[in-house]
């Protein structure tokens, strides 16, 4: 996100309707180590509970963040400084920061910094997404301004994606061909030995006239695979992406209700749209495949749930919204295994912690818990990773990553 839309949307945090600006999180796929994780995006619910004073101070600070290019060395580098969005693979946690142009990665396994990456020829500018699948990171660069990328701006000057060495942080190619068609590159998944990038400003246009939604790269060398439209190959209003090993999952906004576009990982064809029906969604922005079913978090205002669907026909199977499972400013989710995990944004501040984290059976969608102690430090719970026997909480408000044990949702650490 941009910090100037991140600082729009603060000041006009009493705005109820469906937001569309980016993010994430980013958030989610198949959490799985190969496909890695990403979800990019604040959205309105998260904002609403800042104080006036607090709204003020991180307006300022966001404002006056430099946006000149990052050092070429690490040691100067903040370890956070605006982080957006995250990736995790069994060894290590990927960070991306708007605000110093670079990336820190930890250590899954002791949450000790391993390094932050902010070389000159990385060619970072504001990282607005990332994943991880084997031996790679991928980091798209959003514009320098917002707008940029749309029919008033044709020129989308830093539009990139950016591939790093996963092992040592090395770069290994940007990516910013113009027959790519990078314009504000956000949301990014990687299935079937392709890369999935979403141009976040096709979500924003009101225009009828198709926009390149959705670039698809080869994995292997970064080369462009296909280009994707709004209007025309079932996308309308894309915000977030989701993926498994077979397909691609696009949560759309859609008018009010929203919808969901299954692109086929292999051919890039449109499988199916998911349309709103009998209130199975509500303004989804963060889809999770896991398995055989696929977890959508709607955000509308008064109408925070989870959608369940099939992931072999896109039939539903429940829509989860109990008064129990704490689904209260609901922002992202994520899947693994036999648990969801879901952040919920309600009444967060930088100054008050008032966040939680449910998390579901993915067997019947019933509560297993809502995690919310003073311990756990959640502030702004904003992006959710699982990773193995872990999950991860990034904290846009703190600037700080709650690890929990995702076996029994118990604190392992807070790293900051």
């Amino acid at each position: 996100m941009s910090l100037q839309r991140l600082a729009l949307l603060i000041t006009d945090h009493s705005h109820s309707e469906y937001q569309t600006g980016e993010r994430p999180h980013v958030g989610g796929q198949d959490s799985s180590e190969h496909w890695g994780d990403n979800h990019v995006r604040i959205t309105s619910r998260l904002i609403s509970a800042l104080t006036i004073v607090s709204a003020t101070v991180l307006i300022v600070a966001l404002l006056t963040t430099s946006a000149a290019p990052a050092a070429a060395t690490s040691k100067r580098a903040p370890v956070f400084d605006v982080p957006n969005a995250m990736a995790a693979n069994k060894n290590d946690v990927w960070v991306t920061n708007l605000g110093s142009n670079s990336v820190s990665e930890f250590s899954a396994k002791t949450g000790a910094l391993v390094r932050v990456v902010d070389a000159k020829a990385d060619d970072f500018h504001r990282p607005d997404g990332v994943a991880v699948s084997g031996a790679d990171v991928w980091v798209t660069n959003s514009n320098e301004e917002e707008g940029m990328g749309t029919m008033n701006y044709p020129l989308a000057k830093y539009s990139s994606v950016t591939e790093l060495n996963a092992s040592n942080g090395s770069l290994v190619r940007v990516i910013n061909a113009k027959a790519d068609d990078l314009l504000d590159p956000g949301p990014i998944v990687i299935s079937h030995s392709h890369v999935w990038v979403e141009n976040s400003n096709s979500a924003q246009s009101a225009t009828s006239t198709p926009m390149n939604a959705i670039i698809e790269l080869n994995e292997s060398n970064g080369s462009l695979v296909g280009v994707f439209k709004t209007n025309i190959d079932g996308l309308n209003g894309p915000l977030a992406m989701g993926a498994n090993s077979s397909d691609v999952w696009v949560a759309n906004a859609d008018g009010d209700q929203g919808s969901i576009t299954e692109l086929n990982a292999s051919t890039g064809s449109v499988v199916r749209v998911i349309s709103a029906k009998d209130n199975d969604l509500a303004a989804p922005e963060s889809v999770a495949p896991s398995g055989a079913r696929v977890w959508i978090a709607n955000v509308r205002e008064g109408d925070t749930s989870i959608t369940e669907l099939n992931a072999s026909n896109g039939s539903l199977v429940r829509v989860i919204n109990a008064k129990a499972d704490g689904l209260s400013g609901l922002i992202d989710v994520a899947a693994k295994g036999p648990h969801v995990w879901a952040a919920n944004a309600e009444g967060c501040s930088a100054l008050h912690r008032s966040c939680s984290v449910t998390e579901l059976n993915t067997s019947d969608g019933s509560l297993v818990r809502v995690i919310n102690t003073k311990a756990d430090d959640f502030h702004g719970a904003d992006n959710v990773v699982v990773s193995g026997s872990h999950v991860w909480i990034l904290d846009v408000f703190s600037q700080t990553i709650t690890e929990l044990n995702a076996s029994n949702g118990s604190l392992v650490r807070v790293i900051k």
